[in-house]
This record gives structure tokens, C-alpha cells and sequence, in this order.
């Protein structure tokens, strides 16, 4: 590899990026800690030592394993574990698990990416104004929730308040106790933010935290520690007669630390008061929950700029590897892992290639191996479950990396006892080796001494096969084949091939998805070609699932753009000016390519427009607005309107006669006739902001103070309008096509901005709430959409005002057209950059329409839908939408509803009452009433079709017992042992799982079952396998794995950042499980390697009714969906159909440049043939 000697290599600046984040383990530290692997120091001292780790699916930790002196302190230490797991994670970093049970008890809590706010301090300076109230807000936020819980944090110090992503965080519950009243013990914490009754030693109480929050606060406000540290007895000593200055201090700041700082505990504020002081509220009735969501939200704008991970950095090494240095990656890596440990691997053990040296040489430099007497080991163990492509690796060798350790080890006997036949292996030994090197090997290859070792062994089975018999010879044959008959030379040589396409093909799949958003058309194609590279591996797999669930279609950047261009779009966004230095571009938006372009327009444009049919060019300068003539580049007629010095816009009607204008500064909108160059104005002479398309009707806003005015222009008259806001607070005003409907923005006195859409002429409410400044109309009148630069993107259909998207933008949106016919928005940034988004999902049909109370399951198999719709419960077939039978009434808006294992029953509740019906018939088979109950929470089916579950409902809300039902009998059974919740049994039918957290039950007895730790936090959905051997569950923040019997947790797959889940289904083979998420988005998830394969859908919504729900077909091939408003989708699963689909959205296929700059090296096939 080439090196650059003017400044450090990228493994040095890799390895000192490494340091930075954390020190090295020692040689006493331990590789792992349970199911954590440990990557390096975060800190450590007298109470313990703080690791940073990651678990099993890659997820960074923070595991704090504390110093004991005691059993005492070991049993505190349980107790108080307990109570830090209470602890909501408002400003927090959460408790996650806390094992006391075993020789070294530990502590895992959230990892907060981000620097300290000491660090932030030492760096940036002192805060000041919102910025430091924002701060007290979080702390102040994050120790209502901390004493809530009913603990004391006792160490809050500005080392452990984290500026994470999402705002500041308190972290280190190591030294937390549990609230008493006092809390006493051995003396922990750091004396200058320790309060004085601490010293004296009279224990803490939350006011001792409040102390330490006012310390906090005067460090963040001077830049310094109140009291500097130094002797201890020095910092008691000054804490004992401390008397604080809030001079400085913004309001409400000054009054309520000083109060925090008072000598006497009693007189300190709670951290409930001063959290509603620092809001400026009043104590009140409001929900904790609540408040502490209000003080998270608004100390979330207080970010910090975070280091990346471990695996992260180890992937910007691999990119700057060569191609042999990547392939050589997991021979290096997968030699080290011995079982759940780690080994040494000697360089006699590795291939003898020039690549293996430079990459041996680099990774040392980077730090993530280290060099002694026994060879190269691994320096940070936590990189085996950090970096995603060594945990697949990993993953992918899980089953052979022992039979080639036992291999490895054979081989190195047999070499130094000087190759003898009698150390070679033999027997069942044999045959396992031989299979495993001959046909299962995927990213491993051998060793010289290996391979020749196996050549002995397979000379030794062909003397010996008519004794051995038939399987160890063709074994034999084959590795002959693989490393004989063709040569190791050619062997090594296809190995390396393969693992390069693999490398190779993953990175694609990276590449592809940082892409998305910037270049979608490449992304597609990188992800087909990276599929067709390595079709079986998660991510290329999840590539191909998410390029065809990217909403964002295209992106086009004009290419000359500068500080000083000034950009407008077209009607439909397909065409694009630009203008820069005097001169007008045109671009094709779909096409990204020139199609005229216009000089000599003026230097001074600030602004720009083109009309409908694309022939005529409006640019406003700062003497007013001329026209162009597109086809001959010359000005058209003279100069009219004013200059445009304000922000506004200057944009033609759909017609393409009327213009609006803005100008001057105060960017006053008016509309002008095109062809008399007159404005338009009201009989009063006012001029109008807004014109109906039919001329019609006129909106005056102007910039005067009393309110805006609407007119009937065809009439002559003013009209009565009440209900427009003052002229001071309207921003935009907006009539929809059929002149109809009139749609206005405007400022609130409380802050933001509202949406209002009325009928016309009467004013009556069509829809309204919370919006952007900018609105439109779009596809028909049938939606409005609303938008503001720097914000959510929203767009309600029509007349309800249900909100169908919401999604921030991929940049702020300086403009917005609505393309009709291609069912897509062209979004335009300042830097001439348009984004199409494909917003075709919102014409998808309602086949099973429903309201805001409506309920659907999908059967299984997806053979059956049964909707809950307005006039009753349906019962259809997903694949035409089709009734099977008529609908019948029912009074439940939202009944709970389960089919049989066979699908051909369907149990609905109507109030307390069940009733089974026959899905082929719409019959009601069977039916009764549960005693007692108000209503039905759910239902589940036993396997068998006997029983019933039903989890009752109670008018007062209380909890009821589960009750079994003997449908042949029509008689229940309690399951006294655990109550409410979901319900759902084992295929096999022997364990029921259900409770308000989930709780195995045997459905014989009644009687709950063991099940592991962790169970009962899991507080979503779950769903078995069809085998029943494995169950996921959600939450909290993740899906997990469990074995069937809900004794042992399995796995867990990473946490997708903003989603929660709500329905889980497996496919039929049991590979796959698909879930719908918040935000409407559809997942599968890949059950072997424990990794999201990717969206199949996603909806941009971030609503969800938890009415949804998913099935695969009964072949697998196909994913049915079913949304909260009815809207059912069919998704196709077939990757051939998929890659195919997505080839026809990219419309092209890889130039020449792209192939060579992204798959170098790489004989060109056909990505899409």
C-alpha cells in the first residue's frame, strides 16, 4: 500500500482515533463479561473499572463491574441494581442488565455516544443563555427520573453528563443507592460536587443530588469547577463553608441554583420544582411522565458530536485495504476466535502471502492487533461482535471454525513430531475434517502445513478405503479435487476470487445505501450488483429490499451551482432554471441533462420562473420582472412589477397567464395579468396575494394589520370571513383547483404554525392542526400538503385531514411541485439540488376500508382478511380483496380477533360475547358470553381448534384471570396464575405464552412455567416459529429470540433507531421474520445471522393505530400488509422478481466509468440484463 510520509498513515491516525476513545484492556482485564465482549477502557478508580463493550448483536454498552470489599456491599449492590433498572430513561442512560449472580458481578448500561460536558467545557468555552438552560433542563430532567425510581445518583459531576445525539445524558449509576432516609455508607463520589451533609456524614438524600446540579450549572456557566479539586480534606473543608454567586446567571437560573446550593438540605428544592421552574410552570396536576418528556424533548437540541465506534472505524480501515489485503481480513480474524474466547494465532498458522504480511503489519499500526511472544492477537475482543462484517463472518463459519481449530492443531503436532502417520487423524475425526475442508469451508483457506497435512490424510484413506469404506474415500476424492487435482495454487486462487466478490459485494451494499439519498439511480444498481455478486449474504440481500422501499427516486444537483445561483423549478418540477453569472440554464429534471440555455440575462436575477407549457422564462432582478422567450432566448415586452429584494416567490398559476410576484423587502405578493402586464386587484383596488383558477376568488393579505380578506371577484364584493387570520399572521394562502376549497397558513400566538382549510364561499372546517408555513394542494385537490424549510414534510388527504406522510425531507425544502402524472413530489434545496420523491403508495387501494376505530388480521397464510369496517366484519381474500361471504353486523368497533391454526375459523368478540365463525361460509359456528367481562382483549386458538384463550376485559380496568374455553363444551377454565394481556400458544400446543409481560403457562394445568431472566421486560408483541423451537418478542427497544420453552434468550437483533414494532410474523420456513413498524414501514429480518434484512415498504408516516397486520403466504413467496386505513399491499418476495423491479426504477444500467470506479477489477456482467 502506498504511504503518504507527509503526514500519519490511516492505520495511525486509526490507531490514535482508537486511544482517543478508549485506553487498551490490560493483561487483567477480561475478553468478555457474559454476553458482552469488552473493546477497550472508558474509565476506571476506586470503585470500580468502566468497559466499553458490545453485545451479541453489536449493540454498544457501557459495563461497570464495581470493586467489593464485602458480601454486604455485594448484596447492596443487587438491591440497588434493581432499583436503577426503575430508572425511566428521560436524559438517562438506561439500566440494561445488571448481574450479581455471578463471581464478578457487572452492570451494563446504555452506551451515550458523545463527549463529557468537561470535555464540551474545555473545548468550546463556557454555555450561556438557552444553550446553559437547556442543560439544567436535562440534568434537572434526568434526576426527577433518577429519584422517581427511588435512588439517589450521589456522583453527579459534569464527567458524567454525556452530549449525546439526542441531548445531554446522566450516566454511571455505579455508585447509585437506593433512597433511604438517608442514604449512608462508605464515602463515594467526588468531594467538590459531594453536598456538605455528605462530608459531615450524615448520609445522602435527592437534595444532595440537587447540591451537585447547582455545582454542575456554575461549571458549565464559568467554565470552571466551583470548588477546584485538589487535597480532599482541602475541597470538604471549602464545601463546608461555600456560599454561592449566581451573579451572571440568566433568569430563572440565579434563584433556583442558589436555592440548590443552600448548606441546609431541607431548604434545596426538589428536582420536580426545579424542572418546573426552570419550564416556567406552575405546580399542577400533569402526568410525571409528561413532564419529564417535556423536559427531554426540550434539552434535545443540546447535541454533542460523537466519535464513531469500533466497528465503524475498523470499516474506514478495511476501505483503504488493497483487494488481496481484504480477502486476507478473515483468515487473520476467524483464527483468533476460538469457541466464546479468543486466541493467539502464530504467523506460521496464516497463508504465507505478501498480503497477509502488509495486512498483519497494518492492523498492528491501527491497534486493533497486538504482537508478542505467542504471535498476534486480538487488542480489542469487542471487534468480534462491533464490526458487522466480522460478526457475519463469524456467524457464516460458526459451525466449521471448531473442526478447523482441532485441524490447525493436529497439523502442528504432526509437523513437530516430524510428520508421523500415526498423528495423523483418523476415524469419525477424519471424515469431519475432510468434509468440512472439502465442501463446507467459506472464508477460511488452508495453511501450508495444513493442506499438506490433509494431503497425508487423504493418501492414508485412499490405502485404506476398501477397509474405511465409501464415505471417507469420496471425501477423500473431493478434497483431491479441491486442493490436489486442480493444485493449491488454483484452489487459493478461486478461494481468493470468491472472497473477494463476497468483500466486495457487501461494500457495495454500504456504498449503496450511503447513496440513497444523494444518487438513488446508482444505489439501485450498485445494490443489484452486489446481489448478484454474493446472493445470499443478509446485507446484499437488505440492499436489494431497500433500494426497492427507498422513497426517494431521484436526485439531480445542477451542476454550476453557486453561492449566488438562483434556481426555480416548473409546474411539475421536470424542469429546472438555473441562473448564475448572467446566465439562465434549463434543465430536464428526470433526464439530468441541459436543455437550453439563455445569456445575457442579467447579473443582478434573484429570482426565477417558468411557465406551465415551459416556453416563457421570468426572472426578477432588482428593477422588476422581465420575460423570455425559451425557444429564441430573447426578452419578451418590458420590465413590470417591483424588485425582489425579499424572500417570496415568483411562480405561475397552473394556467400559465397570471404571475405572482414578490417584492421589495417586505416581500408583498402580488398576482399580474402576463399578457396586459397589470396587476390584479380587488374593485377596492387591493391587491390580491391569492386567485381561485377559475377567477373566482381573491385573497388579500398584504402587510396590514387588521384581517385578510376574501372577495368574490366575479361579484364585486367583499365576502364574510371571520375566520381568516389577522393579515400580520397569514403566510401563505392557497386555493385548491376547483376553486372550492381555500387552504391558509399562519403564525400562532403561542409559537409555530397552523394549517386551515375551508369550503368556500361559506367558510365551513374541512381540516386544520399543526403545520409548515408553505401549503399546496396536490393530485386533484384529493390531499394538502404542508412544508416549511428545516422541517416536516406532511400531507393530509382530503376531506379529514388524516395525515398520510409525514417525513423530514432529505434537505431543507426551499420550493415544492406536485407531479400529477408520475404520482411524485420534486423537492428543490437552496444548492439547485431536486429531489424526487415517490409519494405513489397514497393511491394504493382501500380494498378494506375502515376507520380510526376499524381492526384487520390477516389469516394464515394470508388465505383469509377479516376487516372490522363500517358496516360490520368482513371476511375477504387478500389476493383479489374479494368478500367470502357476506358481511355480518356487528356493534365492537375494535373486537379482538384470532383465526385457527388452519384458518378456516375465525373468533371475533362483539362486546363480552365470542363468536366462532367459518370463514368459508361467514356462518357462526359457536358462541357464548364471558361472564363478568365488559369486553375482550384478545384471542387465540389452540392448535388443535378445541380452545379458546380469551383475555377478558373489565369495566373498572382491573386485570382479569386468562380463560380457557372448551368449545365443544362451551365451558371455561381460569388460568389463575397469571392475568391479561396478549395470548398465544405453541404450535405444539403444550405452552400457552400470555400476561401483561409475557408468562409461559402450561395450558393443561393452568400453571405458569420457568422461564429465563429478562422475560418479563418485554413488554410488545411476540410471535412463535412454525416449528415452535424459537419465539420473537419486541421490545423494549429491540426484537429478541428466545428458545421455544422461554428459557434462554438466543439472540438479539441490533435496535433500528426511531421504530417501534407492533406485528410480528414468521415465514413458513421459519428463515425470515417480517414485522410492522412505526412510521409504516414493513421490515423482514434475517433469522440465522440476526440482522434486518431490509424495508419492503415504507409508508412515511410516523402514525400507527396498532390496528395493522402481516402474513406471509403460505408458499413464502409473497408478504400481504394490511394499513390502519384499510389499505391492503401485497409485497413480492422473489429477490429475481425484486432485482428485476428495481432495475426498471433505476432505468439505466452502469456506465463504463461507474463500473470501473466501483467494481474495479471485475469482468462486467449484467447487472440489469
Amino acid at each position: 500500500m502506498m504511504r503518504n510520509s507527509t503526514r500519519p498513515s490511516f492505520e495511525e491516525e486509526t490507531s490514535i482515533r482508537m486511544a482517543y476513545l478508549m485506553a487498551a484492556l490490560t493483561s487483567s482485564d477480561p475478553h468478555r463479561l457474559g454476553r458482552y465482549w469488552l473493546a477497550g477502557r472508558l474509565g476506571g478508580g476506586g470503585q470500580g473499572v468502566v468497559y466499553d463493550a458490545y453485545d451479541e448483536a453489536g449493540e454498544r454498552v457501557a459495563v461497570k463491574v464495581p470493586r467489593f470489599d464485602s458480601a454486604e456491599s455485594r448484596a447492596r449492590l443487587a438491591k440497588e441494581a434493581a432499583a436503577a433498572r426503575r430508572v425511566a430513561s428521560f436524559c438517562t442512560a438506561r439500566v440494561i442488565e445488571a448481574r450479581t449472580d455471578v463471581p464478578a458481578p457487572y452492570i451494563v448500561s446504555e452506551f451515550v455516544p458523545g463527549p463529557s460536558l468537561r470535555q464540551v467545557v474545555a473545548e468550546s468555552g463556557p454555555y450561556g443563555g438557552d444553550r446553559l438552560r437547556r442543560l439544567a433542563i436535562g440534568v434537572a430532567t434526568a434526576l426527577m427520573a433518577i429519584h422517581r425510581a427511588g435512588i439517589v445518583h450521589r456522583d453527579l459531576k459534569p464527567d458524567n453528563i454525556i452530549l449525546g445525539p439526542d441531548g445531554p445524558r446522566v450516566i454511571d449509576f455505579g455508585v447509585a443507592r437506593e433512597a433511604g432516609p438517608t442514604t449512608s455508607g462508605p464515602l463515594m463520589g467526588t468531594p467538590g460536587y459531594m453536598a456538605p451533609e455528605v462530608l459531615a456524614g450524615r448520609g445522602a438524600t435527592g437534595a444532595a443530588d440537587l447540591w451537585a446540579w447547582g455545582m454542575v450549572v456554575l461549571f458549565a456557566a464559568h467554565g470552571r469547577d466551583a470548588i477546584e479539586p485538589g487535597e480532599p480534606m482541602a475541597a470538604v473543608t471549602r464545601v463546608l463553608g461555600f456560599r454561592p454567586s449566581a451573579d451572571g446567571l440568566p433568569e430563572p437560573l440565579g434563584p433556583l441554583v442558589t436555592a440548590a446550593l443552600a448548606q441546609d438540605p431541607a431548604g434545596r428544592p426538589g428536582a420536580k420544582a426545579v424542572l418546573l421552574g426552570l419550564l416556567g410552570e406552575e405546580e399542577d396536576e400533569q402526568p410525571a411522565e409528561a413532564l419529564l418528556a417535556r423536559g427531554g424533548t426540550l434539552a434535545g437540541e443540546l447535541t454533542g458530536t460523537a466519535e464513531p465506534g469500533l466497528g465503524a472505524v475498523a470499516e474506514e480501515l478495511f476501505a483503504e485495504l488493497t483487494d488481496a489485503e481484504r480477502a486476507a481480513v478473515p483468515e487473520v480474524f476467524l483464527r483468533m476466535i476460538d469457541g466464546d474466547a479468543l486466541r493467539p494465532v502464530g504467523r506460521a498458522e496464516l497463508p504465507g502471502t505478501e498480503a497477509v504480511d502488509a495486512l498483519l503489519a497494518v492492523l498492528t499500526a491501527a491497534g486493533l492487533l497486538t504482537h508478542g511472544g505467542d504471535g498476534y492477537a486480538l487488542a480489542r475482543p469487542g471487534l468480534v461482535q462491533a464490526w458487522p462484517r466480522l460478526r457475519e463472518w463469524v456467524a457464516a463459519n460458526r459451525d466449521g471454525l471448531p473442526v478447523h481449530r482441532r485441524l490447525a492443531d493436529a497439523a502442528a503436532l504432526w509437523e513437530s513430531h516430524g510428520r508421523k502417520q500415526a498423528d495423523l487423524l483418523h476415524g469419525s475425526n477424519l471424515d469431519r475434517t475432510l468434509k468440512w475442508a472439502a465442501t463446507e469451508r467459506r472464508d477460511l483457506t488452508l495453511a501450508r502445513r495444513e493442506s499438506e497435512f490433509l494431503d497425508a490424510a487423504a493418501a492414508q484413506v485412499r490405502l485404506r478405503s476398501r477397509r474405511r469404506g465409501l464415505l471417507a474415500a469420496t471425501l477423500a476424492v473431493l478434497l483431491a479435487v479441491a486442493l490436489g487435482g486442480l493444485g493449491l495454487a488454483e484452489h487459493l486462487r478461486r478461494e481468493t476470487g470468491r472472497q473477494r466478490d463476497d468483500a466486495l459485494a457487501r461494500e457495495l451494499a454500504l456504498r449503496a445505501a450511503d447513496l440513497r439519498q444523494t444518487e438513488p439511480p446508482l444505489a439501485r444498481l450498485l445494490s443489484v450488483a452486489a446481489w448478484r455478486l454474493s446472493p445470499g449474504s443478509a446485507e446484499t440481500r437488505g440492499a436489494l429490499y431497500d433500494s426497492l422501499a427507498q422513497p426517494v427516486t431521484d436526485a439531480f444537483t445542477d451542476p454550476y451551482n453557486g453561492t449566488d445561483s438562483v434556481y426555480g423549478l416548473g409546474h411539475d418540477g421536470r424542469r429546472l432554471v438555473a441562473v448564475q453569472e448572467g446566465v439562465a440554464r434549463i434543465w430536464d429534471v428526470p433526464a439530468h441533462r441541459q436543455l437550453r440555455e439563455l445569456p445575457g440575462v442579467g447579473a443582478s436575477v434573484r429570482k426565477a420562473a417558468l411557465s406551465p407549457d415551459g416556453r416563457t422564462l421570468a426572472l426578477q432582478d432588482d428593477q422588476g420582472v422581465r420575460l423570455w422567450d425559451v425557444a429564441t432566448g430573447r426578452q419578451d415586452g418590458d420590465r413590470f412589477g417591483g424588485p425582489g429584494d425579499g424572500a417570496g416567490e415568483l411562480e405561475f398559476d397552473a394556467t400559465g397567464r397570471l404571475l405572482s410576484v414578490s417584492e421589495g423587502v417586505a416581500a408583498v405578493e402580488r398576482w399580474w395579468d402576463v399578457a396586459t402586464r397589470r396587476p390584479l386587484t380587488t374593485p377596492s383596488g387591493l391587491g390580491l396575494d391569492a386567485v381561485s383558477a377559475d377567477g373566482r376568488y381573491g385573497l388579500v393579505a398584504g402587510g396590514a394589520k387588521d384581517r385578510a380578506q376574501l372577495w368574490d371577484l366575479r361579484a364585486g364584493r367583499r365576502l364574510p370571513a371571520g375566520w381568516l387570520p389577522l393579515r400580520s399572521n397569514l403566510l401563505e394562502g392557497e386555493f385548491s383547483a376547483d376553486g372550492k376549497a381555500l387552504a391558509v397558513t399562519a403564525n400562532q400566538p403561542a409559537g409555530g404554525s397552523a394549517l386551515s382549510v375551508r369550503t368556500l364561499p361559506d367558510g365551513a372546517v374541512l381540516m386544520g392542526g399543526e403545520s409548515g408555513d408553505a401549503v399546496e394542494f396536490g393530485f386533484g385537490d384529493r390531499f394538502v400538503i404542508t412544508w416549511a424549510y428545516g422541517q416536516d414534510l406532511v400531507i393530509r388527504r382530503r376531506p379529514g385531514g388524516e395525515i398520510v406522510v409525514r417525513r423530514r425531507p432529505p434537505g431543507p425544502v426551499a420550493d415544492l411541485r406536485v407531479d400529477e402524472e408520475q404520482r411524485v413530489l420534486r423537492l428543490l434545496s437552496d444548492g439547485g439540488s431536486v429531489h424526487t420523491l415517490d409519494v405513489s403508495m397514497l393511491f394504493d387501494p382501500q380494498l378494506a376500508r375502515g376507520d380510526d376505530h376499524g381492526r384487520f388480521l390477516l389469516g394464515p397464510g394470508a388465505r383469509a382478511l377479516a376487516a372490522r369496517q363500517l358496516d360490520g366484519l368482513t371476511l375477504r381474500d387478500p389476493a383479489t380483496g374479494r368478500p367470502l361471504a357476506p358481511a355480518l353486523p356487528w356493534t365492537e368497533r375494535h373486537p379482538a380477533l384470532a383465526f385457527s391454526s388452519d384458518g378456516r375459523r375465525l373468533a371475533a368478540s362483539d362486546g363480552p360475547t365470542v363468536r366462532v365463525i367459518e370463514v368459508g361460509t361467514g356462518k357462526v359456528s359457536a358462541g357464548f358470553a364471558v361472564p363478568g367481562a365488559s369486553g375482550v382483549d384478545a384471542l387465540a386458538f389452540s392448535p388443535d381448534g378445541r380452545t379458546l384463550a380469551v383475555s377478558p376485559a373489565a369495566a373498572d380496568f382491573t386485570v382479569r384471570p386468562v380463560e380457557l374455553w372448551d368449545l365443544g363444551r362451551r365451558s371455561p377454565r381460569l388460568v389463575t396464575a397469571v392475568r391479561g394481556g396478549a395470548v398465544a400458544f405453541r404450535p405444539d400446543g403444550r405452552l400457552l405464552l400470555t400476561g401483561m409481560s409475557p408468562t409461559p403457562v402450561d395450558p393443561a394445568t393452568g400453571a405458569r412455567l420457568p422461564s429465563g431472566p429478562g422475560l418479563g421486560r418485554l413488554l410488545g408483541g411476540y410471535a412463535f416459529s412454525p416449528d415452535g423451537a424459537q419465539v420473537v418478542l419486541s421490545g423494549p427497544d429491540r426484537l429478541s429470540l428466545w428458545d421455544g420453552a422461554l428459557k434462554t434468550q438466543a439472540g438479539l437483533f441490533p435496535a433500528v433507531p426511531g421504530s417501534s414494532v407492533g406485528e410480528l410474523a414468521w415465514s413458513p420456513d421459519g428463515r425470515t421474520i417480517a414485522t410492522y413498524e412505526s412510521g409504516a414501514r414493513v421490515r423482514l429480518w434475517d433469522v440465522r445471522a440476526r440482522q434486518p434484512l431490509g424495508l419492503v415498504f415504507d409508508g412515511m408516516t410516523d402514525l400507527a393505530t396498532g390496528n395493522e397486520s402481516i402474513a406471509f403466504s403460505a408458499g413464502g413467496r409473497r408478504l400481504y400488509s394490511v394499513a390502519s386505513d384499510g389499505t391492503l399491499r401485497a409485497h413480492d418476495l422473489d429477490e429475481g422478481h425484486m432485482a428485476a423491479a428495481v432495475c426498471r426504477r433505476a432505468g439505466r444500467s452502469l456506465t463504463a466509468q461507474e463500473w470501473a470506479r466501483h467494481l474495479p477489477g471485475i469482468e462486467p456482467f449484467g447487472v440489469c440484463p
